[in-house]
């Protein structure tokens, strides 16, 4: 009976809770929130993707060289490890602002493993390729050498 009688005065109480989207939750000064990069300011040495402990950084390369940042919010766990293996000051940061929350439309999930794997794969291609075009000109070194040893026993 005392249960009921508690339980019939919570309904007459004020809410404990925050009415979140009419006024705004405290933020701490401490808080981590979404991670910010400056492209102007990275050296694309990689470290902040082999921190990242779930993962949420990867770099992909085009065939010229040309690196590209890809972060995902809603795989991050915002600890900060890729802030503090930064060697370059600034180039990534952490800001106080909240992540909006993923919509099923940006398919963030399905979408960013697809994107993961692409990634590897065209550093795996740019790496294979650097691979091949050193390859072919030590060939290319090899013959102008062999050329130039033989011009010089006919010569002599």
């Amino acid at each position: 009976m005392k249960t009921f009688f508690k339980a019939l005065g919570n309904v007459f109480k004020k809410p404990v809770t925050t009415k979140y989207p009419f006024e705004q939750t405290f933020i701490p000064d401490d808080y981590r929130g979404l991670i910010g990069f400056d492209e102007n300011l990275c050296i694309w040495c990689r470290r902040c993707e082999m921190v990242c402990p779930p993962g949420a950084i990867v770099f992909s390369q085009d065939m010229e060289g040309k690196q590209t940042y890809h972060f995902n919010r809603a795989v991050c766990i915002y600890c900060g490890e890729c802030v503090r293996a930064c060697p370059k000051e600034g180039a990534i940061f952490q800001t106080a602002e909240p992540a909006p929350c993923a919509l099923k439309a940006e398919n963030i999930n399905n979408g960013w493993n697809k994107l993961f794997d692409e990634a590897l794969a065209s550093r795996e291609a740019y790496a294979a390729e650097k691979k091949r075009k050193a390859a072919e000109k030590a060939a290319a070194d090899k013959a102008a050498a062999a050329k130039k040893e033989e011009e010089n026993k006919t010569g002599n």
